[in-house]
């Protein structure tokens, strides 16, 4: 019995021993943890991914950075001058003025002469009326130019005269005029317009008993200054009105001499000028003698002269020969200061555009402290020049 205990206790530890020796060899099961596993195994080669993984969009290039534009450089504009420059001089320095300045139409017929006034002017247009003679017109700036009891003789409007007092915002004072100046002096906005033979006006002017009419028509700064006043009308921007400005030339920098005539028509008409390089000015000499001022008995002398190149041409079927220049544009110019020569361009558009002068690098000419003498002649082949520089 005992044996047989034995025997079954034998076989059953032998099968204990076999069953625990096949659970040793048998695949341990994976326990779930908490820990994230990416779901691209580390083994897979990076190659392998990219040719089952879907296309990754392509990434942008970023737009360089936006630079803020700078402005465009304008070329400056020269200081203006120190007062101690400007100081004792007619000089119609840009953004002085204050009220519409004066511009008097003024006779240059031999009985005309001398006339009163110019010598005080900030500046004179000088050019063509007819038959060969000129006319003048000169600028008179308040505050800047001495009141003046006599001004004249006042003579009739022409239309490219109008256009250039249109730039100054001016009273703009004469006597009748052409059909075509009267016109352009009644319609323009620019001007208030001072006609000498309209009602409104008379008033202001007077006849001397010492010349024969017309060449006796006279005028003064208080008159033209109460018409204007009489007229109520609004005074409009005038900062761009006049011109830039330089100190002279020193005593040692100018030449011994220059003298420059110049013709309209006729050779035999001429105007000249000869420099004073003591004063730095321009003496006027009309046919060979010195051009004086009725009231002052001094003789014409400016700080600047300009030449300009202006077409002009007979009007067709005018009675009176009159003529027509072409002012608005530009064209061919010379000017002289300091006893030099400088080439130049002028330029003027219609209505306030201002008439100016350019360098042949664009730049701006600056006049000389003082008054500017601007004479319109028909081409520079009348224009003749000694000395100098």
């Amino acid at each position: 019995m005992n044996s047989y205990v034995n025997r079954v206790r034998s076989l059953l530890l032998l099968l204990l021993l076999v069953i625990i020796a096949g659970c040793a060899s048998s695949p341990a099961i994976a326990q779930p943890t908490s820990t994230v596993v990416s779901s691209v195994p580390s083994a897979i080669p990076t190659l392998a991914l990219a040719a089952t993984a879907p296309p990754a969009p392509p990434t942008p290039t970023p737009a360089p950075p936006t630079a803020t534009p700078e402005p465009p450089t304008a070329t400056p504009e020269p200081p203006p001058p120190t007062p101690e420059v400007i100081s004792g001089h007619l000089a119609l320095v840009r953004g002085s003025l204050t009220e519409r300045p004066f511009a008097v139409m003024l006779d240059n017929h031999p009985k005309a002469y001398p006339q009163s006034g110019m010598d005080n002017a900030v500046i004179v247009f000088e050019a063509l009326a007819e038959f060969g003679i000129t006319r003048y017109m000169a600028i008179f700036a308040p505050g800047i130019s001495p009141e003046l009891a006599t001004i004249g003789p006042v003579r009739s409007a022409r239309p490219y005269y109008v256009e250039w007092a249109k730039a100054f915002s001016s009273v703009y004072t004469h006597a009748g005029g052409s059909p075509e100046g009267l016109l352009l002096a009644e319609t323009s906005v620019e001007i208030i317009n001072n006609d000498a033979l309209k009602g409104v006006s008379s008033r202001y002017f007077w006849r001397s008993s010492e010349r024969a009419a017309p060449h006796n028509l006279y005028t003064s700064s208080a008159n033209i200054a109460a018409f204007a006043a009489s007229r109520n009308v609004e005074t409009p921007d005038l900062s761009e009105i006049g011109f830039l400005f330089k100190p002279e030339a020193p005593a040692d920098q100018r030449p011994a001499s220059q003298n420059l005539r110049y013709f309209f028509i006729y050779r035999e008409s001429y105007v000249g000028w000869s420099y004073d390089p003591a004063t730095n000015d321009y003496l006027y000499f009309r046919a060979g003698r010195p051009h004086v001022d009725a009231t002052t008995g001094e003789q014409l002398r400016f700080k600047n002269l300009v030449l300009m190149e202006v077409p002009e041409a007979p009007i067709p079927g005018d009675p009176k020969g009159r003529i027509e220049q072409q002012v608005i544009g530009e064209g061919k110019a010379r000017i002289f200061r300091d006893g030099t020569m400088v080439e130049a361009t002028w330029r003027k558009g219609a209505g306030f555009a201002q008439l100016r002068f350019y360098a042949a690098d664009g730049s701006e000419i600056l006049m000389n402290p003082g008054a500017v003498w601007i004479a319109a002649i028909p081409s520079m082949d009348n224009l003749t020049v000694e000395g100098g520089v």
